[in-house]
């Protein structure tokens, strides 16, 4: 009967163990989803800038390219060339060399949204090349000339974001 009621005793003690132990309380339980929720909160938040900024970012990179690339491309061809022609419809003008061998036309691809640049010699196309590629409207740029000096706005748009830039460029004397 020793080991009969040896038995018995260990099993009431684990019974009034498994009763004595205390689970997780209702308020206990609120606490630890409020704490979780609220560092969810933050860390989302900071997830939602990050991306954020980083668009903002990336146009801001792309306008600035698209501007620098054109101003040089532009600030190149104005100082080998003699004159400006106007265009008409898509085209924007042509830069001229003074022995009229070389011509760089400047156009507006519609399919593309992007400044042209078409070189010529001889009157035969050797090499087109896309300068700006965030041209939205053909009237975002803009070219003119006052005596030997070429005048171009451009404007870069991505995203939400836009930028334009003037420049003022001197072309070689006759």
């Amino acid at each position: 009967m020793n080991t009969i009621s040896a038995k018995s005793a260990r099993i009431r003690r684990q019974v009034k163990r498994v009763h004595s132990e205390r689970g997780t309380t209702m308020v206990e339980l609120l606490v630890a989803m409020s704490i979780s929720v609220l560092v969810f909160g933050i860390i989302s938040t900071a997830l939602v800038q990050f991306f954020l900024v980083t668009r903002w970012g990336n146009d801001q990179l792309i306008i600035t390219n698209d501007l620098q690339v054109a101003s040089l491309w532009l600030g190149r061809d104005a100082l080998e060339s003699a004159n400006f022609s106007p265009g008409a419809g898509a085209v924007y003008g042509t830069l001229n060399w003074a022995d009229s061998t070389h011509q760089y036309r400047y156009s507006y691809n519609i399919v593309d949204g992007s400044l042209v640049r078409e070189h010529f010699e001889n009157s035969i196309l050797q090499s087109t090349l896309q300068v700006a590629r965030h041209i939205t409207n053909q009237g975002d740029v803009v070219f003119s000339t006052s005596s030997q000096l070429l005048s171009v706005s451009i404007t870069s748009t991505s995203g939400d974001e836009s930028e334009t830039v003037d420049l003022s460029l001197a072309m070689r004397s006759h």
